[in-house]
């Protein structure tokens, strides 16, 4: 388990620091803001660019789908709050993914 600084590593952690402000984000109930679809863009960008399985990609395009889903202003404020859950669970997977693919051998 060791951390080195190359272009890679330090570019993931990057966006880690990212993800953890979309959580910020999220738990202060901006849900008009437009950070998280920026963060899902650039993870999209960053997931296919890399050669690495350990995150696959349809775990950030469900992320994005729910932080889309989230910009709709009609939904009930339950249903708000499960698919507000279910994307910070989805940015946690995001998180330990990116996490594990740096930090393990």
């Amino acid at each position: 388990m060791g951390f080195t600084a190359d272009v890679f590593s330090v570019t993931t952690l990057l966006l880690v620091a990212f993800a953890l402000f979309v959580v910020y984000i999220r738990t202060k109930n901006w849900l008009d803001s437009n950070v998280p679809i920026i963060y899902y863009v650039a993870m999209v960008i960053y997931v296919r660019s890399i050669d690495n399985p350990r995150l696959p990609l349809w775990v950030v395009l469900v992320g994005f789908a729910l932080g889309g889903l989230l910009r709709f202003e009609f939904m009930n404020a339950v249903f708000t709050k499960i698919v507000k859950i279910l994307e910070l669970a989805t940015l946690a997977v995001i998180i330990y993914l990116s996490l594990a693919m740096i930090l393990q051998p």
